[in-house]
């Protein structure tokens, strides 16, 4: 099992709460000063996830450099230092980058009847000053380079990739002067998924050969999200990294702008010069390794939730895109000088691993913040309710009845339960049977740091 399915214990660095509960956790594991008291009641529990705390998310795993070649991989951790941002954003805009550079040109063939353009919709999450928008402005720089480079002719600059961001009329006029595609850059207040100037969906940009990449405030998830967004948020690949730590100013070094710039323009050059669209098939191992994936992905899409389950079922196309994208970086990198005709099982099996480890932790954490399922805003009413209450074990009536006042059936009290017992808020306790004989009585003992954290 891997990504969601292994769920990171934890609250967010920047929590006063989580802060409180690892000083007990601490405590209680004999971490902490010898001269301080001993908590043996909290032994053997593990933390809480953070996101039953309300306002908490679970930890996220950092991007897996190692997945992109050595030039990317270097100008990438070099770009995110002089950023002062997390790598995260920067790997964001990189994949943006090639996407934005060869466009819906690239057609990925992936079995017959399945074909898709090339295209990504990426968003980079984070409160202000963590460094996005730095982030982002150092590949967008290199795109500008792009742009003002004469042909090869030495005629007018070869053409647009970044479209900036206007009334929805203008951008998708545009567009249709520009067939071969680009890349919409969406780093406003509003957000990525806010609606386009003249109160358009961004749905409304389908029609046209248009990736996306966009930044968002945590805070601002809610407002930003227009009615019904839950289908527009599933269609997005996010980055919500935990805050860069404190890099001394000695660590920078100039960025070799100039390394990863030949990469693009080697795609620009092979891709935008063909008359006829850049076909990408799957090989016989990509596509075995890919099928793999289809089969687990689509058992996890029928016991998931909305607005997961949304989220999930655009992980097909997700994924092919993704493999198309890592062909291309590979190639851009190599000695090769014909372009890629095929999607291999090293560029599948990182599509799969980035998809599954590292963008759906982070689809988790951002759909709860801003979309959360009704199992999830009934645990953590339970969970204040447990805060307010400070007892010490429950029943199961207890939930249903007290906690969330009558408003479920029994089974769906079991499905809280069940939840609050995978994020660490409960345990079971052994059955007593009852005097009088019959069914033993079921209770649940109450994690002790959720009320130490308040103490």
């Amino acid at each position: 099992m891997s990504g969601m399915d292994h769920r990171t214990k934890g609250l967010s660095e920047a929590s006063a709460d989580a802060s409180a509960v690892s000083a007990v956790a601490a405590r209680s594991s004999g971490t902490e000063d010898a001269g301080a008291p001993h908590f043996s009641r909290f032994s053997g529990w593990s933390e809480i996830e953070g996101d039953l705390l309300d306002d908490r998310r679970v930890c996220v795993p950092a991007f897996p450099l190692e997945l992109l070649p050595p030039p990317w991989r270097d100008w990438s951790s070099d770009a995110a230092r002089c950023a002062d941002a997390p790598v995260d954003y920067v790997a964001q805009a990189v994949l943006a980058a090639i996407v934005g550079v060869c466009g819906p040109r690239v057609f990925l063939s992936i079995a017959p009847g399945w074909s898709e353009p090339l295209l990504l919709r990426l968003a980079v999450v984070g409160a202000a000053s963590t460094g996005k928008t730095p982030a982002l402005l150092s590949v967008r720089r290199l795109l500008a380079m792009l742009e003002r480079e004469p042909s090869d002719d030495g005629g007018e600059p070869k053409r647009q990739i970044v479209l900036r961001e206007a009334r929805f009329e203008k951008m998708a006029a545009t567009l249709a002067r520009n067939p071969r595609g680009m890349l919409l850059w969406r780093d406003g207040a509003a957000g990525c998924l806010a609606p386009l100037g003249g109160g358009r969906s961004v749905r409304d940009l389908d029609p046209y050969a248009v990736s996306i990449l966009g930044s968002m405030e945590p805070d601002c998830l809610v407002q930003s999200l227009p009615r019904g967004g839950d289908g527009l948020a599933a269609r997005f690949l996010y980055a919500w990294p935990n805050p860069s730590p404190f890099r001394p100013l000695a660590d920078r070094k100039p960025l070799r702008n100039e390394a990863v710039l030949i990469l693009l323009r080697r795609l620009l050059q092979a891709i935008d010069t063909s008359s006829k669209p850049h076909v990408l098939s799957v090989d016989r191992s990509g596509a075995e390794a890919f099928d793999v994936f289809l089969a687990r992905l689509d058992r996890e899409i029928r016991q998931a939730e909305e607005p997961e389950a949304a989220w999930l079922g655009k992980g097909r196309g997700a994924v092919a895109c993704l493999a198309g994208t890592f062909s291309l970086l590979r190639w851009s990198a190599a000695n090769s000088d014909e372009p890629p005709r095929r999607i291999g099982l090293e560029s599948m099996e990182h599509a799969v691993s980035l998809w599954s480890d590292y963008y759906r932790p982070h689809a988790r954490a951002f759909l709860q913040r801003a979309l959360p399922t009704d199992l999830e805003c009934r645990a953590r009413r339970v969970v204040r309710w447990l805060r307010a209450d400070d007892r010490a074990s429950l029943s199961r009536e207890d939930v249903r009845r007290t906690a969330l006042g009558q408003t479920v059936d029994a089974r769906e009290a079991d499905r809280v339960l069940a939840r609050l017992v995978e994020g660490g808020v409960l345990r079971r306790l052994a059955a007593n049977s009852r005097p009088q004989g019959g069914r033993p009585a079921l209770r649940w003992q109450v994690n002790p740091l959720l009320t130490a954290a308040q103490a």
